[in-house]
């Protein structure tokens, strides 16, 4: 019945009949239940064989015909909606430049040039290229042409003229005739008027090969043309004659040597080729495959090649360069079929190989006959492919409670080392040569953004970080290809460990988006947060940070340097401010400066004068204590850093500086009450964190109001009477189990589950949203508050198995305690356990556990053993141990709700 269900979404993919492969319509066609389709259709997917397009309902697609259909490889697994996926399927075919192998590793510099030259106005700049023979440069040159016709820089019936200069070595007067044109008679043989090659190409483009061989008074002539786009025919003393063409040439010589200083200065761009050696080994091996591939094509037969064949080809040193190794192989594959007597497929091996490409019979390499696909797939590796399989493989692990989240973070920070170790001391010589002004510029933006996060790089990380992102960018077109669903597990548990590390490259990746137009994933930004964060050393999570703000050309930059030396700390940053500069403009650099940092604890700015007020309160929202001091000087600011090095409060250092230095001070702790919505879960602050995301993603982006977390047992503890609260007002509180705060409102996620509490929600937020904005609200948390929703963002464990798990072991304290809970209840409890059981697996924020059962009373004795029994199943198939506070959590929170239940019944 499965492979019905396969073949009947398949025929509706192929058809385009997306809209029936939805679990209802399939359902009655095969006379099943929903239920039943929709478990094969996940798992379909889950397997690979389908794809997903998360609308309402949700469609399966079959991703073989889709791929088939639009030849391309599908990047996900999971699409938003319908227009996505066909936006992906639309993507153009690679063209041009993209054909190239090594068009966005060794060649990227190169092909940047031609392409800035093709598109020069206003009819681009004459391009010279030179290097070894067999390097491409005719082809490079092609493909030219054929970028200036699809960016519409040629027009597309233009010409593609193609001299080699060598043919005429030995007769230069008749390829200055052939160049320019003649007219009859104008020596012997013109028997006819001849417009020249000149003409011919005419708004397209002429390419002059072997350049070098053209004579002195040829290459006059040209660079005449080259002047001003004008020339005279060969016999025609009366006629100025003019031709708008791209003129493009090429040599094997050094330029400076073979080429007249004259010429040379009018082709101002000249552009070096690297060798085949200097691409380095994958754009070599991706060339022997590609060649391959094409003599398969060419013999209309399977290619096959033993593995000591293939590292013969590789390790050969081609003088002759692509055009040798292309020869090579066209030899290699002529012998093995005149050999081969297999009719169905031929097989290279070491006889096959000419005899100056030299094999070791000896070799250490396993011996393997490889076919061209299993060459693709194992011998040339993606971008870091075994480092994301490791990944991968240990993601599932964790999420299966086969590891615990430190033995996790350990592995995976082995692997993400070699991984970029691996790109440190790559053999791709030629990708970091051609790629010099990016690593200056990667460079730049690393030290600019170390400052900012004062993350103390040394030279060597920021040259190791500086060799990832380059490799990266090298393989970006098989990147850009990757599913990214696999990983969103892996980026979110190190977003929330090493935060610190997480945005300091998500900045480095913004400025190089804004200067170098390249996009990094969230994938490449985990990996070297990971990496930064063990090779530094945890980051504190709150800091102290120093600002000094003075009138002048460099006044407040020279007092925090000196300061900063004299500390030996880098504790305070500088604004340098012209005396006509506007209070506004020193407002937006500093709330900009403080956007870069996450929690800060402690915000101190000295200033040489002005409002102290003005300044903090036009400051943009601060969870941290403000000081603000006038009168800065170099002794006063040495004197403050030495006391917030120290850890003095904010308060203690000011007044102790008051004896050594007149100024006034101000700190301040509160501010006008923002509106906030408050996450606080019995689970933990990790909960809360994911809670306040899943809000924030419903909340309309334009309500005045934010969302906050805040520890469930000092909430208790402390109720609103807090500093914390001094700045704020709570709207109401959601999370897990009711606080019991006097008049503040209590949203328990089970009622946003089943939908009880939208009502409080939509009213409190009526007047301020728009009909539009209200409707979209309604639907955001109808989506986002699904209970699977809920669990498969709290929780990084296996969903679907945490789920059952903990409905098993409800469903037995049920019957264990001989009653029935409520659907809210049994929803409540849901998300309260399962988000308890990944803080016990994480280890996240536990405190000491230390109550003993002797301490409790007999009633709660008696569900102590109770839930126990009910749970012994998840704590031994979890590895934890539910201890006793917990379980005093999960007691009161029953009892809370049974209370709650009455009083409802009572009113």
């Amino acid at each position: 019945m499965e492979n019905k269900l396969r073949n009947l979404v398949k025929e509706n993919t192929i058809q385009e009949n997306y809209e029936k492969n939805h679990a209802i319509l399939l359902g009655k066609q095969l006379g099943f239940s929903r239920n039943w389709i929709s478990q094969h259709l996940n798992d379909l997917y889950n397997d690979g064989t389908f794809i997903k397009i998360n609308s309402r309902p949700v469609l399966f697609l079959d991703r073989t015909t889709i791929q088939e259909k639009y030849n391309i490889v599908l990047k996900k697994r999971i699409y938003n909606s319908l227009e996505e996926l066909l936006e992906e399927c639309q993507t153009k075919n690679p063209q041009d430049f993209e054909t190239l192998i090594g068009f966005d590793g060794s060649l990227r510099d190169v092909i940047e040039t031609c392409k800035a030259s093709m598109c020069y106005p206003p009819n681009g700049l004459p391009t010279l290229l030179y290097g070894p023979t067999g390097t491409g440069k005719s082809l490079i040159v092609q493909k030219m042409y054929e970028y200036g016709i699809h960016q519409q820089k040629l027009n597309s019936d233009s010409k593609f003229v193609h001299v080699n200069c060598s043919e005429y070595a030995n007769n230069p007067e008749l390829l200055t005739a052939y160049l320019f044109g003649y007219k009859k008679g104008a020596f012997t043989g013109a028997d006819h008027d001849n417009p020249g090659l000149i003409q011919e190409a005419d708004g397209g483009m002429l390419f002059l090969d072997e350049v070098h061989c053209l004579k002195p008074e040829c290459q006059e002539k040209l660079f005449l043309f080259l002047d001003n786009g004008q020339y005279r025919q060969i016999g025609d003393n009366e006629h100025v004659y003019s031709s708008k063409v791209f003129m493009a040439f090429a040599t094997t010589e050094e330029p400076k040597k073979a080429l007249l200083k004259t010429l040379l200065r009018r082709i101002p761009i000249q552009i070096c080729i690297p060798s085949l050696e200097e691409r380095g080994e994958k754009e070599k091996t991706k060339l022997i495959v590609s060649l391959l591939e094409k003599e398969s094509n060419q013999i209309q037969k399977e290619i096959r090649i033993t593995s000591n064949a293939y590292q013969a080809l590789l390790s050969t040193v081609y003088e002759g360069n692509v055009g040798e190794l292309k020869n090579v192989i066209r030899q290699t594959c002529m012998n093995a079929l005149f050999m081969n007597g297999n009719e169905k497929y031929v097989e290279i091996n070491n006889l096959h190989l000419p005899h100056h490409i030299n094999f070791h019979p000896y070799s250490i390499v396993q011996h393997k006959v490889l076919s061209l696909d299993e060459l693709k797939k194992q011998i040339i590796p993606e971008f870091g492919i075994q480092v994301s399989k490791k990944i991968t493989k240990w993601t599932l692990k964790l999420q299966n409670n086969e590891i615990l989240i430190d033995e996790y973070f350990d592995k995976l920070f082995i692997y993400v080392s070699q991984f970029v170790n691996n790109a440190m001391f790559s053999d791709n010589k030629a990708v970091y040569a051609s790629n010099l002004n990016v690593i200056d510029s990667l460079k730049s933006i690393l030290e600019m953004v170390n400052q900012k996060y004062r993350k103390n790089l040394k030279d060597k990380e920021i040259n190791s970080i500086c060799m990832v992102f380059v490799e990266y960018f090298s393989n970006y077109s098989d990147v850009s290809k990757w599913d990214m669903e696999p990983y969103e597990v892996f980026i979110s548990l190190v977003k929330k460990k090493y935060h610190s590390e997480f945005s300091f490259f998500e900045s480095v990746s913004e400025l190089i988006s804004m200067h170098l137009n390249l996009e990094c994933n969230n994938y490449i930004i985990a990996c070297l947060a990971l990496w930064l964060a063990n090779i530094q050393g945890e980051s504190k999570q709150h800091q102290r940070i120093g600002m000094i703000i003075a009138h002048g050309y460099a006044t407040a930059s020279s007092i925090a340097s000196s300061v900063n030396k004299m500390l030996d700390h880098y504790v305070f940053d500088a604004i340098d401010m012209p005396l006509d500069t506007s209070t506004d403009l020193i407002l937006e650099k500093l709330n900009e400066y403080i956007q870069n940092w996450n929690q800060i604890k402690d915000l101190v700015l000295l200033v040489d004068m002005g409002s102290l007020e003005q300044i903090y309160n036009h400051l943009n929202s601060l969870d941290a204590n403000v000081a603000i001091a006038n009168n800065v000087s170099t002794k006063f600011a040495l004197f403050v850093g030495q006391g917030m090095l120290q850890g003095k409060p904010l308060k203690q250092i000011f007044e102790e500086s008051i004896e050594m230095n007149p100024t006034t001070y101000k700190i301040m702790e509160s501010r006008e009450k923002e509106k906030i919505i408050l996450c606080s879960c019995a689970t933990g602050i990790g909960t809360a964190e994911k809670l306040k995301e899943i809000l924030e993603d419903s909340l309309p982006s334009q309500l005045p109001i934010k969302v906050l977390t805040y520890d469930y047992s000092t909430l208790v503890k402390k109720q609103l009477e807090d500093d914390f609260f001094e700045g704020y007002e709570v709207l109401c509180i959601v999370g897990t189990l009711n606080p019991k705060i006097p008049n503040l409102k209590f949203v328990p996620i089970e009622e946003l589950i089943v939908n009880e509490s939208f009502g409080f929600l939509t009213n409190y937020f009526m007047d301020i949203l728009s009909k539009e904005d209200m409707d979209l609200f309604q639907k955001n948390l109808l989506k986002n508050f699904s209970l699977t929703n809920i669990i498969m963002n709290l929780t990084f464990l296996n969903p679907n198995k945490l789920l059952e798990h903990v409905a098993d072991s409800i469903d037995l304290l049920q019957k264990e305690m001989n009653t029935t809970f409520s659907n809210n209840m049994c929803f409540g409890l849901y998300v309260h356990i399962c988000c308890l059981i990944e803080r016990l697996v994480t280890r996240d924020g536990i405190d000491t556990y230390t109550k003993t059962l002797d301490e409790c009373s007999n009633v709660f004795k008696e569900f102590y053993y109770h839930l126990k029994e009910a749970f012994h199943k998840v704590e031994k198939y979890y590895r934890i141990e539910i201890p006793i506070e917990e379980v005093e959590y999960i007691y009161l929170y029953i009892q809370n709700m049974k209370e709650t239940s009455s009083n409802e019944d009572d009113e």
